[in-house]
Formats: structure tokens, C-alpha cells, sequence
């Protein structure tokens, strides 16, 4: 039995022994194990949702009728929503239980008023509507999935212009390399990467949180438009020599540019210096040459 399986297999498990705590409306696998890519180390996210939030006693109760390790609070628990983690064969599980009302607001916010979702982790809450698995209360769920799946084309374009941010690197490369910059080198290229990410994943309506891309090819063939060969190219700048990483960096801000104007080409997308452009050093004036 692969991972995914044994993942999904563990959360009927938790779950059943959740029901036998308090009524459920519905209940989530998000991540991985929803998708069908997990593997070995992967953890199990459970989402579950009520009327009324359990007392905080009954995830002690819970842990004890699985067998598990003492369950740590993950999140401060709110009149709405907590969050914990345990240990159970071998697999950290982490539940978060949250009433319905509080999920169709938080919903809402995200969608209609757009509150700290760009450039946030809360996209991993739209990307868990969108991808989880209904265990339980698959009406509701469907329900919400389809509001989360309607991306917003204000939410689009606000997050492609708030992702456009590039230092020019190929401006630069040879003042960083006469200098002693390296890692503020890598750091601004590992800064564009992900930019770059966070651009082609708004113009594709794709949910996407920065602090959790640990699936890059998983990610890129959900964006069917973007620049050719996007995940080993985004790879390849960190093992190509500075020179050559500054130029294909360039080249893939240029190529990324088009395709969002393609389709938007009413968005600013300003750049300080275009790919192509090279700073020269000065030599001072000839009479002190």
C-alpha cells in the first residue's frame, strides 16, 4: 500500500473516532494525501467542521482512543476554531476543527474582500477547497470547492502585480561579481524564483502559498500557461554559473511579462532595468586614466 493510501486509510481512522466525540457537518483530507502524491514523510491534514466548536478537552480524548501521543495545540484555539497535532504510527496528524460559520466568513473574506490572501499562507486554505477530499458532508464541501474554484479576477490581478517584483540581476551580474555578494546574489534570485511563481500562478487561477512549494513539477503542470521548461530552468539558475543564471533569469522575467499581457495588457509591469541591459563600469576622467 503506497503512502497516499495508508494516509487516507489513517484519517477514516481519526475520524471515526472523532465522530464518536461530538456531531460533525463535514470533514476535509487536505494536502498530499488528497491529492494522491504523498510519500513517506509526508504528514496527514484533517479538517473538520461543526455547529459548535468540541470543548478543548475532547482532543485530549481523542488522542487517547487512538492510541496516540499527547496532542500539541498548533494554533490559539479561538471561539471558532482550534488546531493540534499528535504523533500516530509514525505519522504526525494534524486536525483542525472549525465551525461552518467561521469557514463561510473566512471563505468570504478571502474571496470577496481579498483579506491577506495575496502573497499569504491563507492560499493554501483556497488550494485546500480546491484539492481536498470529502470524507464526510460532501454537499457542503462541493459547495464551498466551487466558491473556491470561481478565482476572482481581482484577486488575479492584484496578485500578479503585488508578485511583480524583480531585482535586475542581469543589470547587475558584474558588479555582484566583482564584489563579495554572493549570497545576497542567491538570495535575490531565490526571491525571483518564487515571484515568478507567484506571477504565473495568478494568471493561471492557480492557489499558491510560498512557504509550502515542495512539489515544483506538481506545481508547474497545474499552469498551463508559462514559459517553456519552467521547472528545471528555475532549478538550473542555482547550479549555472552567476553570469549565465542572471541572463536565463532575464530571459524568463521577459517571457513571463508577455504571457501576463497577453492577457492582460492593460497591467503596469514595470521593470527597472529590461533583460538585455548591462550596467558598465566607469573608468573616471582621462586625465586621471
Amino acid at each position: 500500500m503506497g503512502a497516499s493510501e495508508q494516509l487516507n486509510a489513517l484519517a477514516e481512522r481519526v475520524l471515526v473516532a472523532a465522530e464518536s466525540l461530538g456531531p460533525l457537518r463535514a470533514a476535509l483530507l487536505a494536502s498530499s494525501a488528497a491529492r494522491g502524491d504523498a510519500d513517506f514523510y509526508s504528514d496527514l491534514d484533517l479538517l473538520l467542521y461543526a455547529d459548535d466548536l468540541p470543548p478543548p478537552e475532547r482532543f485530549a480524548q481523542l488522542c487517547v482512543a487512538l492510541g496516540g501521543a499527547e496532542p500539541l495545540r498548533i494554533a490559539p484555539r479561538s471561539g471558532d476554531s482550534d488546531a493540534f497535532q499528535f504523533t500516530l504510527d509514525g505519522v504526525t496528524v494534524q486536525v483542525c476543527c472549525q465551525t461552518v460559520a467561521a469557514a463561510q466568513a473566512e471563505l468570504a473574506s478571502m474571496l470577496d474582500e481579498r483579506d491577506e490572501v495575496i502573497d499569504s499562507p491563507r492560499q493554501k486554505i483556497l488550494a485546500g477547497f480546491v484539492e481536498g477530499r470529502a470524507l464526510r458532508g460532501a454537499e457542503l464541501l462541493e459547495a464551498w470547492r466551487q466558491r473556491a474554484s470561481d478565482y476572482p479576477e481581482e484577486l488575479r490581478r492584484e496578485a500578479v502585480e503585488c508578485h511583480w517584483r524583480f531585482f535586475p540581476l542581469w543589470y547587475y551580474q558584474d558588479a555582484l561579481a566583482a564584489r563579495d555578494a554572493e549570497l545576497w546574489r542567491l538570495d535575490l534570485l531565490l526571491d525571483g524564483a518564487f515571484n515568478l511563481l507567484g506571477v504565473l500562478a495568478a494568471l493561471n487561477r492557480v492557489y499558491v502559498a510560498r512557504f509550502e512549494i515542495k512539489r515544483l513539477r506538481v506545481l508547474a503542470a497545474k499552469l498551463a500557461r508559462k514559459p517553456p521548461e519552467l521547472a528545471d530552468r528555475l532549478e538550473l539558475l542555482f547550479t549555472r554559473p552567476p553570469a549565465e543564471a542572471a541572463d536565463e533569469f532575464g530571459r524568463l522575467v521577459a517571457e513571463t511579462r508577455a504571457l501576463v499581457l497577453e492577457e492582460l495588457p492593460d497591467l503596469q509591469l514595470p521593470l527597472r532595468r529590461m533583460p538585455g541591459e548591462r550596467l558598465r563600469p566607469w573608468r573616471g576622467p582621462a586625465s586621471q586614466r
